[in-house]
């Protein structure tokens, strides 16, 4: 397991100081976060591409993922509008070439929300079908598309290990791969162990935050309720192959300084890890 750190942690911050503090804390990885002032989509020309290649050369930090701004409107994969879910399979086809243009092997998304007037029939037929086309283009660029669970705070279609199996059943593309982000679990009442058991080699990502066991809020390790060493020793048993990013909220930094609790929170891992 190589360790990362998602990006918009920095927001505040050009996407280069991110690079920098990834080389400072001696991450083998960055996750390239697609907002502004990151790399919105719509904003990398191949300029931009090119600035953020050298900064990964410059740095000597690989670019393990990118991620598209999806978690809030406007874009939604099973959104009750047709024109909506429209724009966001091409939204993905676009993050897709950014990532092959910035050197990303994968990108990182999220179900979206289907809100409650909808049918789940045809809200999980929406999910699939957009997914399918997404892929498609996936396997044109060579960039793997890895979804997210999300609580049923943050959506109502995408919650556990085994809506993944189904969901990757329905969309059976070389490309199409699963994660786990810790906070998920944790809310969910769910096994840690359920993502790497059931996924097995579709499990192609991590994101590392604790939680405190009710809201969607990362925090930093020790200020919630998950057993890191416990479950970070799990995984090894698995033989997980890819990276694990951390993923901090505001609450997680205490609306404060992320170089800081970014340092601490590197520290944390880092003394637990030692342990397993």
């Amino acid at each position: 397991m190589k360790l990362s750190c998602l990006s918009n942690v920095y927001s505040r911050f050009s996407l280069e100081k991110a690079f920098s503090e990834a080389q400072r804390l001696g991450l083998e990885g960055i996750e390239v976060w697609g907002g502004r002032p990151h790399a919105y989509v719509y904003d990398v020309d191949e300029k931009m591409a090119a600035t953020i290649r050298g900064w990964a050369k410059q740095y000597g930090v690989e670019i393990c993922t990118y991620c598209p701004e999806n978690c809030v409107y406007p874009y939604n994969l099973c959104s009750q509008s047709e024109k909506e879910r429209s724009e966001t399979v091409q939204y993905f086809k676009e993050a897709l070439d950014v990532a092959a243009a910035i050197g990303a092997p994968m990108i990182q998304i999220t179900p979206g929300d289907p809100g409650y007037e909808g049918d789940p029939d045809e809200d999980w037929k929406h999910l699939c079908e957009g997914l399918r086309e997404v892929c498609a283009h996936a396997e044109k660029v060579g960039v793997r598309v890895v979804m997210e669970t999300l609580s049923t705070e943050e959506s109502l279609i995408l919650n556990t290990a085994d809506d993944l199996v189904r969901l990757l059943k329905a969309v059976p593309s070389p490309m199409m791969f699963g994660m786990v982000d810790f906070v998920s679990p944790a809310i969910m009442y769910e096994p840690f162990s359920n993502y790497f058991k059931k996924l097995g080699p579709k499990m192609g990502h991590i994101h590392l935050a604790d939680s405190d066991g009710k809201t969607a809020d990362h925090l930093m390790i020790g200020e919630g309720v998950i057993p890191f060493k416990q479950v970070l020793s799990m995984i090894k048993k698995y033989d997980y192959p890819y990276y694990a990013s951390i993923e901090l909220s505001p609450m997680g930094t205490h609306g404060a300084d992320p170089e800081s609790y970014v340092e601490l929170f590197v520290e944390r891992l880092r003394e637990v890890l030692s342990q397993i």
